[in-house]
């Protein structure tokens, strides 16, 4: 199985990691605080050799207030800029420690549907 997630093309310094993923899918939108811009939201897929070189550069090249899921079965990983957090479904304080985590760096609640990216890791 392959780890699948979703990035927001808008909350990369570097866009570059978008090229050394396997996209399989795109749409636009607009998210709460910026209904004047679209964005841009990259469902793609990695093997599960790229999930540590995914993560890192993730965290390095993430935008404050913003964060990326990859999840494979009932596990995601969760990166913000300079941390991330591995859980899965049935680890509920590590999912409250996450939530609580992008809360105090600017991510809106609304904006992070942890259990439902679980489930489908394109929601």
């Amino acid at each position: 199985m392959v780890w699948r997630g979703v990035i927001i093309e808008e909350s990369l310094n570097d866009k570059s990691i978008l090229e050394s993923v396997t996209e399989v899918g795109y749409s636009e939108s607009f998210l709460e605080e910026e209904e004047e811009h679209a964005v841009h939201f990259h469902q793609f897929e990695i093997s599960d050799d790229k999930k540590g070189w995914f993560i890192g550069e993730v965290e390095k090249h993430l935008k404050h207030g913003f964060y990326a899921h990859i999840c494979k079965e009932s596990t995601i990983v969760v990166v913000f800029k300079g941390k991330s957090f591995e859980f899965n479904s049935s680890e509920k304080e590590k999912l409250e420690t996450a939530r609580n985590y992008g809360l105090s760096v600017g991510v809106i609640r609304d904006q992070m549907p942890f259990e439902e990216l679980i489930r489908d890791p394109f929601y």
